[in-house]
């Protein structure tokens, strides 16, 4: 078992409950990069909400880690993936400041409950407390009814207020999940990668609470977090990176054109055909310097190499049948010269 080092709700607190909008993405592309693989494994968490993700230590205090799986339940199974069904009067299992509007209704809880959870943490996180916290709540009152009617009352556009429109669609497209449905985790991500850019952050993991920008070692997540997904690169920067580009691009410019060439040497040795019939086809592949050009070849066609040859004993049937041709003119000439002077005597 790995040692785990403190909760997002931990540190929260320390940076006096209020987050950057960088630690925000950073923080909410890893919590969904857990939950979908949580969910591929045909688990929902039922139980989202910032103490129950921790940080790495050493070389690994850049990943988040997601814990706490005593109210996880199975939702499908996994041969032969049998969503369970959908159901009503159920009794809330989770935390009610970030549960699902349908789990509080008493819904069965599926997939989407728990990215529904994430966004309304993320909202947490930037505002510091959401709508439906410090709710005054009367002798006999349901605290969890209460709860509920505030969260329903509250768009997403009212939730996210004064922050980019991503989170709100975010939001939106949670709620709006049907229960079986195949949650899109790549757009999710994109939603909050798309933050990231229009403020002109990298996804660095440089975090609020880290005092200085980290030299991450570690390959895997350089690969998953910043090369594979998001086209960030430590390694590579600046002039260097376009530089680099330019080399490559001009490289498959002289492939292409090394191709091109060949497939235009390569047609160019083909015989003609003047038959109305359409010829078959079938295909040779050419070595060149690059890579193999499929070439078509016709079928029985004449060799490359004997092109000249062939050409010249054409050449010499056309000579012979053009002086035979002669030779026949002439004879049926004496013939009639001959036939005429039959006719004088």
């Amino acid at each position: 078992m790995e040692l785990l080092g403190e909760s997002i709700e931990d540190i929260f607190q320390k940076q006096q409950k209020k987050f950057s909008i960088k630690t925000v993405c950073m923080t909410g592309i890893q919590m969904l990069d857990r939950l979908e693989f949580v969910h591929n494994k045909n688990i929902i968490h039922r139980d989202i909400k910032p103490d129950n993700f921790v940080l790495g230590l050493d070389n690994k205090s850049h990943i988040i880690y997601v814990l706490d799986f005593g109210l996880s339940k199975k939702f499908r199974s996994s041969r032969t993936h049998q969503h369970i069904k959908f159901s009503v009067n159920k009794k809330l299992t989770g935390t009610a400041r970030y549960a699902s509007i349908n789990a509080l209704k008493g819904c069965e809880q599926s997939r989407r409950d728990d990215l529904e959870a994430i966004g309304y943490v993320l909202m947490y996180f930037l505002r510091g407390s959401l709508p439906w916290q410090g709710l005054h709540v009367h002798k006999g009152e349901d605290r969890y009814k209460k709860i509920l009617t505030k969260k329903r009352s509250t768009s997403a556009e009212e939730l996210c207020k004064g922050f980019p429109s991503e989170f709100a669609e975010y939001v939106n497209y949670t709620r709006n999940l049907e229960f079986e449905a195949d949650p899109d985790y790549k757009y999710l991500r994109g939603l909050l990668l798309s933050v990231l850019e229009k403020e002109k952050q990298p996804y660095d993991f440089y975090y609020d609470w880290v005092s200085e920008k980290p030299n991450i070692t570690d390959q895997v997540a350089i690969e998953r977090y910043m090369n594979k997904n998001y086209n960030v690169s430590l390694e590579i920067s600046g002039d260097d990176k376009k530089e680099k580009e330019g080399e490559n691009q001009k490289n498959e410019n002289e492939k292409e054109n090394n191709m091109d060439f060949n497939n235009y040497k390569g047609l160019n040795t083909l015989n003609s055909n003047n038959d109305s019939t359409e010829p078959k086809f079938s295909s040779s592949v050419v070595n060149t310097n690059e890579a193999g050009v499929n070439i078509p070849v016709e079928n029985n066609s004449i060799p490359n190499n004997s092109v000249g040859k062939n050409e010249e004993s054409l050449d010499k049937k056309d000579g012979k049948k053009s002086k035979d041709k002669k030779s026949k003119k002439e004879k049926n000439k004496d013939k009639d010269k001959k036939e005429k002077n039959c006719l004088i005597w």
